[in-house]
């Protein structure tokens, strides 16, 4: 089953007002420098450097309260997702989401994750890229191999947000929820074209070898 990724997906986005901010002065290394022009790069918008620096200590910081009522929510969901019942209570693509830290974007029926944004280690707007991506490329019939769409975020260099785990345990997240088909994930990781953790992507999904509270 293929889950169309369109204008939709992005409903509720909006402008909101902003508190009063005041100037802060701020020098930084070219390294550093070099890393933040990574991520914004890889970001839809492309922010300026000063935008770039101002998301990323948002979500590295967080409100206390915040980060604490995420880890609690994802107990209670990865609790649940054990307890013996009937598995249309909750997917495995859900499951997966919360216990790899990807924003589960693609499962609008439940809600327990919607307040969580930005907490994931993966968070919205990078599942939403990712998928943007690889849906492009299907529709062309152009799938890459997990180690082409490597190189295209980079991954080696270290300078952009994505790395090979965050790459694997997204691209597991929309196998695991139907998306594409199933000549789109032979071509991901076709032989000789994928490291060995890729492999897991289209892994059977077991909840009791899966799923562990850290």
């Amino acid at each position: 089953m293929y889950i169309p990724y369109g204008p939709d997906s992005f409903r509720g986005w909006g402008f909101v007002m902003q508190a009063k901010s005041e100037r802060f002065e701020l020098r930084l290394d070219s390294e550093i420098l070099d890393k933040i022009d990574g991520w914004r790069s890889d970001q839809r918008d492309v922010p300026s450097r000063s935008e770039a620096v101002r998301r990323l200590v948002s979500a590295g910081l967080g409100r206390p309260e915040h980060t604490q009522l995420f880890h609690v929510t994802r107990f209670s969901v990865l609790c649940a997702a054990m307890t013996p019942g009937p598995k249309e209570k909750m997917s495995d693509a859900y499951a997966y989401a919360w216990q790899a830290g990807v924003y589960p974007e693609f499962n609008d029926t439940v809600r327990l994750h919607r307040p969580f944004a930005e907490q994931f280690d993966v968070p919205r707007d990078m599942v939403q890229e990712l998928a943007k991506f690889l849906d492009d490329r299907w529709l062309k019939k152009e799938v890459p191999s997990f180690y082409e769409v490597e190189d295209y975020y980079d991954v080696r260099s270290g300078r952009g947000f994505w790395d090979r785990l965050k790459l694997v345990h997204t691209c597991r997240y929309m196998f695991l929820n139907g998306m594409f088909d199933e000549g789109c994930w032979d071509s991901l990781i076709v032989r000789g074209h994928h490291p060995t953790e890729a492999s897991s992507i289209i892994r059977k999904f077991d909840r009791a070898r899966d799923i562990f509270m850290e």
